[in-house]
């Protein structure tokens, strides 16, 4: 043998090793990122022909083995994504193979069956599969023709607009949409069932704390049912039909006119109350009067105020708000009793904020009557702005749902499922109200008075006996509702 007879030969042994350890470092790199199977020894002839789904992985954890989409808010553009078959190692096929394209959702149920054990399937605790209203097959089945080493495309369209709009994000926050797209009855070669599903799954966007919700209202909320809401969605004034607005000054020696138009739907799914500093004339004004409401010739600050028409007695209440935070500002989410005058009725303050020892704070309260006419027994917690604020530097440009438990034996105010203040009703019984015609002696929070309830209240104050020094600089002042919804 000569010297580039030997070259010869050990290039072929080493092109020949070469080509073994790449087939090798194929077969293992390919299921190292999935981390599951290993006995695929035996697949790693050429000649060995499994039908298998391009696109799919032998195991369904995240990005890294499916195939994913998100979605972002308002988006209702279609996605369209395609799929094809191919032999193990991209063989060509010897003759035409059929098989079916079925949505498996027995491997979705094992994936989420798993997920109690932790681990790469840890996440499919909160997968559901995708409504059929969502997405088209454009074919049923897919077809490998001899010679060819890969199937033309099926493709999968998915209306995004239709899963966005789905329920079931309303009811589970953390909830995704899954798609399992399997290879079924292959009608010449064997499928490799290993990677024979494409896990399709898309994800729902998180909610902008800074914008209003554009989901549908949830149906259920801790086991009590949706019984009244508005959403705020549109333009114009709010419906006319659920609200009710004061006018003029009203109470506390605040600085604001209340007027109607100073409320609006903001088009973007919340109702904005404005504060203005603008003058406006006051028709009740008596020159040298001690009343405080005719005293004053003009406002110098005009604002909103708005009752609910609806009232009810007992359930939960969510309001999710954006609360202007500059000084002189008083945004306040309350309810009063229908039934026996202030504070006979009661008064819950679900959300007030004013400042308190000269510290802006957020004050969630609870009055009833007392032996004295017109004066209250009260329950209030202070927590200042700043607790909220060292925690989330940005928390006041965002919104927070403020919610009211209210049921016969309790009352329970929270921020963000925070619990700020409760109380037991056996603790508000009504003093003997001072010679008020009626309601001494009862309980606005629990009693079994025919028609008794409470409407909700949503008002921007300014200034006034509470809301301190108006910050004349920062006018407009903004209060945004996103919603208001009762359960019962």
């Amino acid at each position: 043998m000569t010297l580039n007879q030997n070259k010869n030969t050990m290039n072929k042994i080493n092109i020949k090793s070469m080509m073994v350890m790449f087939a090798a470092f194929w077969a293992a790199s390919s299921l190292s990122a999935c981390k599951e199977y290993e006995d695929r020894a035996d697949v790693n002839s050429g000649s060995y022909k499994w039908l298998a789904l391009n696109q799919a992985r032998q195991v369904w954890n995240g990005n890294e083995c499916n195939s994913s989409l998100g979605l972002k808010e308002g988006d209702k553009t279609d996605t369209t994504i395609t799929i094809n078959t191919s032999l193990y190692l991209n063989q060509k096929a010897d003759n035409d193979c059929k098989a079916d394209i079925v949505v498996n959702s027995d491997s979705l149920n094992k994936a989420i069956a798993l997920a109690p054990t932790g681990g790469i399937y840890a996440k499919y605790a909160n997968a559901v599969l995708m409504p059929t209203d969502a997405y088209n097959l454009s074919s049923k089945d897919i077809t490998l023709k001899a010679g060819q080493t890969k199937s033309d495309d099926v493709t999968i369209t998915i209306h995004r607009g239709t899963l966005l709009a789905n329920p079931v994000r309303n009811d589970n926050t953390d909830a995704f949409f899954v798609l399992p797209i399997s290879l079924k009855n292959s009608s010449d070669y064997k499928i490799n069932d290993k990677v024979s599903t494409m896990m399709l799954y898309v994800t729902l966007p998180t909610q902008d704390p800074t914008m209003p919700d554009e989901t549908t209202p949830k149906q259920q909320f801790n086991g009590k049912t949706l019984v009244w809401n508005d959403e705020f969605n549109g333009t114009g004034k709010p419906d006319a039909s659920k609200w009710s607005f004061e006018n003029g000054f009203q109470r506390n020696h605040e600085d604001q006119w209340y007027q109607a138009d100073n409320a609006y739907l903001d088009g973007k799914g919340a109702c904005l109350i404005e504060g203005r500093k603008e003058r406006v004339n006051n028709p009740n004004y008596q020159s040298g009067s001690s009343d405080w409401k005719q005293n004053r010739q003009y406002a110098e600050y005009t604002s909103a105020s708005m009752q609910s028409k609806y009232i009810y007695k007992y359930g939960t209440v969510l309001v999710r708000a954006k609360i202007p935070t500059a000084s002189g500002t008083w945004p306040a989410i309350w309810q009063v009793g229908n039934t026996w005058e202030w504070p006979l009725g009661g008064e819950i303050d679900i959300l007030e904020s004013y400042p308190s020892g000269g510290v802006p704070a957020i004050h969630a309260n609870y009055c009833w009557g007392s032996d004295k006419r017109w004066s209250g027994n009260w329950q209030s917690k202070v927590v200042p702005m700043d607790n909220f604020i060292s925690k989330d530097k940005d928390w006041a440009s965002k919104y927070h749902v403020w919610r009211l438990d209210w049921t016969s034996d309790s009352l329970k105010i929270y921020i963000d499922d925070e619990l700020i203040n409760e109380i037991s009703t056996s603790k508000t019984v009504n003093g003997n109200g001072g010679g008020a015609p009626s309601g001494g002696g009862m309980n606005p929070f629990s009693n079994t008075v025919a028609d008794f309830g409470d409407l909700i209240w949503l008002n921007l104050a300014l200034g006034g006996d509470n809301g301190g020094s108006i910050d004349n600089s920062a006018f407009p002042m903004k209060y945004y509702i996103d919603y208001v919804r009762v359960y019962q």
